[in-house]
């Protein structure tokens, strides 16, 4: 079966070359992602990510993620956030960096903080759905993997699934169905 965070977390405290390079490949995307979100330039996200990634990878690090007090995607999510706000403070003048961000419309509000905490939720989903999609992409047949991205990651109709395919959109539906079978499990197991 596929690496669960847990698993991960584990492997990267014995160590694991292969599993730090797993966890950059499977959190990069986020990390950059949450890095613009709180106003990073794009200089800054590589400076974000090396952070982070030390800041996981110290051994003491590790062993501070405990499930029993909350979702690993909030403990990640924290990380990001608090080096992000220090490679803000690093800035020549913090004054001008802070103003840099108003004059983006990046407030640091109560009403920023929610639009990013959604932000974040919803690239945490996606994130959920592609590593499921690669999982299962193994066990099934290419055609339908294309299909079900074309319905859940592009949001398009079945129709126009079943015209641009030019297939029977009785099958599209088919697929949709075999396919969220397949992927429900995965995704829960991977939520959990």
């Amino acid at each position: 079966m596929f690496t669960t965070r847990r698993t991960l977390l584990q492997k990267l405290n014995m160590g694991s070359q292969v599993a730090w390079d797993d966890f950059d490949q499977t959190y990069r995307k986020l990390i950059l992602l949450r890095g613009r979100d709180r106003g990073l330039r794009n200089d800054e996200l590589d400076d974000l990510v090396q952070t982070v990634l030390i800041n996981i990878f110290k051994s003491n690090s590790i062993f501070k993620y405990d499930g029993s007090k909350g979702r690993f995607r909030d403990y990640l999510k924290t990380i990001i956030d608090r080096r992000s706000f220090d490679l803000i403070r690093k800035r020549k003048n913090a004054l001008e960096s802070l103003n840099e961000l108003g004059d983006k419309g990046i407030v640091l509000s109560s009403d920023d903080h929610e639009v990013a905490e959604k932000h974040w939720e919803e690239e945490w989903q996606k994130h959920l759905l592609e590593q499921a999609i690669e999982y299962i992409s193994a066990e099934v047949q290419p055609q339908s993997i294309t299909i079900f991205r074309m319905l859940a990651q592009e949001y398009m109709a079945p129709e126009q699934v079943a015209e641009e395919l030019d297939i029977n959109v009785d099958a599209v539906y088919v697929v949709k169905h075999r396919m969220m079978k397949r992927i429900k499990p995965v995704l829960r197991q991977l939520d959990s």
